[in-house]
């Protein structure tokens, strides 16, 4: 395979050309990891394989124009653009070609923002999988195979989920279908028993080194601090994303230090919440990546653990004084609270009831002594 839109995954290549080779390919594939990791690309440079639709006349072109194949179909969460009964992937493909050309290793979020959705999450529907049987069940138009790309598998609400199943149940023959997830907890375990699993790790180091330009300051700390992810890597270089969750978080410690000698500062927390609601739901969920990193940095300090330390202020924030408040009698406690916030956002929790709880469980956490 040319693997061209591809960046790293050495082995992870290896493993599906084989399985071309070897004419093994199994009908349900669910390949589970964060978008900046390369799913996407992989999935599509594998489907078009599959397809035998690499060749070189196609080589020079975006990620958006190579995948327009015919017998290539797309799934992935959309909105009513009015006053629709449903929103299909189908009306939006130009918007999704232009983002596979521009961001393969984009998120959810990015997608929801070149749609301009506001707050409103996107999702695969119930009509959009009933639509899809029917498609799967045409010829081919090339005459041989068909592939289906469910990109944000997760998003699929239970009842399209149910009837996804069935068709992965019994299949069309010669139609393959590549689900893409981020968390496979979020996706029926029936359907997770029909596909077989591959874990998309991140990118090796060395490799995402040679995406930075050469007169980039602190490469290997930008690398370090990506963890594997390609689109983090580019945010980091741009630093703007960084910048506001930084700039939320200080903020947020700040009241809660407040609020511990004086309870009137409490409404001053509940206001800090409400800016975090007019972010996006994967907005508020990286977000809440953030912090993590950002306190396991400061617990990390105290015993200088420098070499593993990610965090690299964008607003003069000087983390070594705060990193004496993070310490062993806390530092558990602060981990769960925004992991737990994380995954009950994911779920579609209530986000006011979820960041309250998170800022006035901050507030103790915080003030509690080291031992």
């Amino acid at each position: 395979m040319k693997w061209s839109e591809v960046i790293g995954q050495d082995e992870i290549k290896a493993q599906l050309d084989l399985l071309i080779i070897s004419n093994r390919v199994p009908h349900a594939q669910l390949f589970i990891g964060d978008p900046g990791y390369g799913g996407l690309p992989l999935a599509i440079e594998f489907a078009l394989s599959i397809l035998n639709d690499n060749n070189n006349m196609l080589l020079s072109r975006k990620l958006g124009k190579k995948c327009q194949n015919p017998d290539l179909h797309f799934i992935f969460p959309v909105v009513k653009k009015g006053n629709e009964r449903n929103a299909f992937s189908e009306d939006y493909l130009t918007e999704w070609f232009s983002f596979l050309d521009e961001n393969p290793y984009g998120t959810y979020n990015e997608w929801f923002e070149t749609l301009e959705i506001g707050n409103k999450q996107g999702v695969i529907g119930v009509a959009q999988i009933e639509k899809l049987h029917q498609k799967m069940f045409l010829k081919a138009f090339g005459g041989k195979m068909k592939i289906c790309i469910v990109w944000g598998a997760e998003k699929m609400n239970l009842q399209a989920s149910n009837t996804f199943l069935k068709l992965l149940e019994e299949p069309p023959e010669k139609t393959y279908f590549i689900l893409i997830s981020e968390d496979e907890q979020l996706l029926l375990p029936t359907i997770i028993s029909r596909c077989q699993l591959l874990e998309i790790k991140p990118i090796e180091p060395n490799v995402l080194i040679q995406k930075i330009p050469d007169n980039t300051k602190n490469m290997r700390q930008l690398v370090s601090a990506a963890c594997g992810d390609y689109n983090k890597l580019q945010k980091l270089i741009k630093g703007n994303e960084s910048k506001n969750y930084e700039s939320i978080l200080i903020s947020g410690l700040r009241k809660a230090f407040k609020a511990k000698q004086d309870k009137r500062m409490i409404g001053d927390l509940i206001d800090w919440c409400s800016g975090i609601y007019v972010l996006g739901r994967e907005d508020q969920k990286a977000f809440l990546g953030f912090c993590i990193q950002f306190f396991r940095d400061a617990f990390f300090i105290n015993y200088s653990l420098n070499e593993i330390i990610h965090f690299d202020s964008q607003n003069n924030f000087d983390i070594t004084k705060f990193a004496p408040y993070v310490n062993s009698n806390n530092i558990i406690k602060i981990i769960s609270l925004f992991e737990e916030t994380r995954y009950n956002i994911s779920r579609n929790g209530n986000e006011k009831m979820l960041f309250t709880n998170l800022a006035l469980k901050l507030t103790k956490f915080i003030n509690l002594p080291a031992n």
